[in-house]
């Protein structure tokens, strides 16, 4: 089976690629932010005289509209996203200056669950993003913080003494005998413990329990400590790249 759309998200870290047919994804992986060679070698393997239609969007403006430049060398059939080419309602102030990936990911959210169901969107990446969204009010906000990584960074940059501690699948759960241990216990559980709040001061905000979805990075380790594993979806971005496009053809 060959692909038909490609989906893209620009990060802070990574490009990331997703490559669908009839709505499936069939491939997704990372591509470096400025190295053009691996580009046109991901083009010539997996998209050359395949793909119909392409949407990009991402967060990084000189990378993706680089990006998108050469896209364009690529294909006549490319389009960049942004708020007004979603068909949800976004209830903030500033609609045109919030994350396009934070919007993306609700939209898909909001089409992945049953109309009456509040989301609550989680993508834990460099930074970390809390977001409500339900089928009648749209997109209303939420929550920006640190990333875990970012935390654990910022404490080794701006001390003199203290290392840098690395995070896996697991949150330590006691206290540390060591300063490495002690680092792992205080940031791992500031992370756990910002997003659970935040999530339940959204739910209070609405009375209602939300569906949760986490993506990003960090995601699935939210999920096994948050939601018992469940509600992780690791491309929800491109996915909601792939429904836009599907809900565009529809119509």
């Amino acid at each position: 089976m060959k692909p038909s759309f490609l989906a893209i998200d620009v990060g802070n870290s990574s490009i990331k690629w997703g490559l669908f047919d009839q709505g499936v994804l069939l491939e997704y992986f990372r591509l470096d932010l400025t190295d053009v060679s691996s580009w046109e070698n991901s083009w010539n393997t997996w998209c050359k005289g395949s793909i119909n239609s392409i949407l990009i969007c991402g967060v990084v403006p000189d990378v993706l509209n680089n990006h998108f430049r050469w896209l364009k060398q690529q294909s006549d059939n490319v389009r960049l996203i942004s708020h007004a080419d979603l068909p949800m309602q976004i209830n903030v102030d500033n609609p045109a200056g919030t994350g396009i990936d934070r919007l993306v990911a609700s939209f898909a959210a909001l089409k992945l669950v049953a109309k009456n169901e509040p989301v609550i969107v989680v993508d834990a990446g460099s930074a970390d993003t809390v977001d409500l969204a339900s089928c009648r009010d749209g997109f209303l906000g939420g929550a920006i913080m640190p990333g875990l990584k970012l935390m654990a960074r910022s404490l080794n940059q701006y001390t003199a003494q203290l290392p840098q501690v690395s995070f896996t699948d697991q949150i330590r759960k006691t206290s540390g005998a060591n300063t490495f241990e002690a680092i792992s216990f205080g940031v791992g559980n500031a992370f756990l413990g910002g997003v659970d709040r935040l999530i339940k001061k959204l739910e209070t905000q609405i009375s209602a329990k939300a569906v949760l979805f986490f993506t990003g990075g960090d995601g699935l380790l939210l999920a096994n400590h948050l939601n018992e594993g469940a509600g992780y979806f690791p491309n929800l971005v491109l996915t909601g790249l792939s429904l836009l496009v599907e809900e565009s053809s529809d119509g």
